[in-house]
């Protein structure tokens, strides 16, 4: 059995790792950048090595133009700052369009391991040095049928071998999200050493972050196949996996492993993931809090995020964006009503429920910031503060979870020794009701049998003593059947389709025979009387040197015994008309009625009760 403590502590750890690493996973820049002015840098004052510098300022900027090293690039005399998405510069410059940017970049001889880092921006885009063309991601086009995606280039990194750089990044936004034209991350210039190791790093913990999360989903998801009782765990788990799938679609790992997945793609999945985290997070806090959160009206409100889940298999490229910018507004209205829930919860004084209201308001504070971020492009916490918020969630959920499962063991050994005392309890009463039916078998027996005998030696010819000799024996019988029942340990079925069966196996004469489970429409008193007509059928004409069969089953509103034999009889091993006499009596008291046919070569006897 796990350990309780060992599981809790594991678990807490195991998880809090994740949190800190992600959080610790910042590119650190210097103070002191270098400044941009009117679309030029000079690195000169700068020491890049081992520092990294982004290319945050003014570059010059040519809407409807793109560069091309035929034509060169067409001045515009305008200056925008980068980062920044073109639908903030003007309104003139439309949502989906195309245009260049250019900076020019300075250094000294001595600054040779000068490098640029070329960020994933939104649409297709290509970058020059001068006339060179260094990376791009598809063929820049004028409108969205010459625009076309073809795949991400790995490199990202590329040496400056000029003191004097023209650096020009053509976008057009036609294709993947167009409400973000422009160039929405900053480029990166310093040390090519220290870009690499930047790349490396975020890879790195960008895979370690997946792996992580995808562990511990995976952790809960077996741990729920070995404890299904609570459901909890199976939700978690879908959730964690859920989480490892967003930060994969919404990391650079995504560019590395699948280069040529198509922009369109790469935002269904990042959506598809969006719509199902509030679903998720409501399916986890119903199974814990039922009481709350399984009214229906939550149940309906809830079930109206998947309108936004199928319009992600159904709506075009152009739709889907915008319906996508309209969802950025609905999860925290969505968190909110959870969160009003939980805290009822907490009021209710819930297990726990403070804890996760807690972690819950981190969670929700932090999605609100990545959702002004993508409506508004501004960050009131840490950028990709949802992320790393997401995997404090789960850490201290997974504890929860633990601490759950600690108070279901701990149930669970409570109940272990209720039942062994109540077994015990069982073993004590089968005992004493074995003893009392054995004392009452052997007195019963001794004085009824000694007034059979006495009836027997008076005058054969006297029909009252004869009638009474035949209800005391009915009267013998019925008893033993009551002990016989008291003695009986198992269910309807072992009375019933089990001797059958066991008379099969004895008998392969009988290997056609048809045996059905029918005995749970029958008292159990009934079944001793259906086990008692088929011995004594079995006994009166069954056992035959020919082919038979037994039918035991449902025809129709009825359940039927049917006994078939033929060929001649092996054995009599008792006088017919006795058995028939009892046949007929426990017919009688079933209520049922049967029919008998036993001659030299065939034997035929049916037994149909009303179910």
């Amino acid at each position: 059995m796990i350990s309780d403590g060992s599981y809790k502590k594991r678990n807490l750890v195991f998880l809090l790792c994740a949190f800190f690493l992600l959080l610790s996973c910042t590119t650190k820049t210097s103070e002191k950048n270098p400044v941009i002015y009117k679309g030029s840098i000079n690195m000169n004052a700068a020491s890049p090595w081992g520092e990294i510098y982004p290319l945050k300022g003014d570059w010059e900027f040519s809407w409807g133009n793109l560069y091309s090293p035929n034509t060169g690039y067409v001045a515009s005399g305008q200056y925008f700052p980068v980062p920044g998405i073109w639908r903030d510069y003007s309104p003139e410059f439309t949502l989906q369009g195309h245009g260049s940017y250019r900076l020019n970049i300075h250094k000294t001889p001595e600054q040779r391991n000068l490098a640029i880092y070329v960020p994933r921006i939104p649409g297709v885009y290509s970058v020059y040095f001068g006339k060179r063309i260094i990376f791009a991601n598809g063929i820049n086009g004028t409108n969205r049928f010459d625009t076309e995606f073809l795949a991400h280039p790995n490199s990202q990194i590329y040496l400056l071998d000029s003191l004097d750089t023209e650096l020009i990044v053509n976008v057009s936004n036609y294709r993947g999200n167009f409400l973000k034209g422009g160039i929405r991350n900053p480029f990166l210039i310093g040390d090519i050493d220290s870009l690499k190791l930047k790349v490396v790093r975020e890879i790195i913990w960008e895979t370690l972050l997946v792996a992580i999360i995808f562990s511990v989903g995976l952790y809960h998801l077996i741990f729920f196949a070995s404890y299904r009782k609570d459901l909890v765990p199976l939700f978690f788990s879908l959730f964690c996996f859920l989480v490892a799938f967003y930060s994969f679609v919404t990391s650079g790992l995504q560019y590395v492993l699948t280069p040529e997945l198509t922009l369109d793609l790469r935002i269904r999945m990042e959506y598809f993931c969006e719509a199902c985290l509030v679903p998720s997070v409501y399916m986890i806090l119903r199974t814990m809090y039922p009481k709350q959160f399984g009214a229906k009206w939550m149940a309906i409100l809830m079930s109206t995020m998947f309108i936004f889940v199928l319009s992600v298999f159904v709506l075009g490229e152009e739709e889907l964006i915008y319906l996508y910018s309209f969802f950025m507004h609905v999860p925290p209205f969505y968190s909110l009503i959870l969160l009003a829930i939980l805290g009822y919860a907490w009021w209710q004084k819930e297990d726990r429920a403070r804890t996760v209201f807690l972690s819950g308001i981190i969670l929700a504070i932090s999605m609100l910031n990545d959702v002004i971020w993508g409506l508004y492009e501004v960050y009131f916490l840490m950028p990709y503060s949802f992320p790393a918020a997401l995997v404090g969630f789960i850490a201290f959920n997974s504890y929860i979870i633990s601490l759950r499962f600690t108070k279901d063991l701990e149930k669970v050994e409570t109940f272990a020794e209720l039942q062994s005392k109540y077994n015990e309890q069982l073993r004590l009463n089968a005992e004493e009701k074995a003893k009392y039916a054995t004392l009452v078998d052997q007195s019963m027996d001794k004085g009824f049998h000694s007034l059979i005998d006495q009836l027997e030696s008076k005058e054969s010819s006297d029909k009252s003593l004869s009638k009474l000799k035949n209800e005391l024996s009915q009267t013998l019988s019925g008893v033993r059947d009551i002990l016989d029942l008291m003695h009986h340990q198992g269910g309807k079925e072992e009375l019933v389709e089990d001797e059958m069966r066991k008379f099969v196996l004895k008998n392969p004469l009988f290997s056609h025979s048809e045996i059905q489970t029918v005995s749970q429409f029958l008292r159990i008193d009934e079944c001793l009387q259906v086990q008692r007509i088929f011995s004594d059928a079995v006994k009166i004409g069954a056992r035959r040197s020919g082919e038979s069969k037994i039918f035991w089953g449902k025809e129709g509103d009825s359940i039927l015994l049917r006994l078939q034999a033929t060929g001649v009889v092996e054995t009599k091993e008792e006088p017919s008309t006795l058995l028939e006499a009892d046949l007929k009596v426990r017919a009688e008291k079933l209520g049922a009625r049967f029919f008998l046919l036993s001659e030299p070569g065939k034997f035929e006897f049916e037994l149909r009760l009303h179910s």
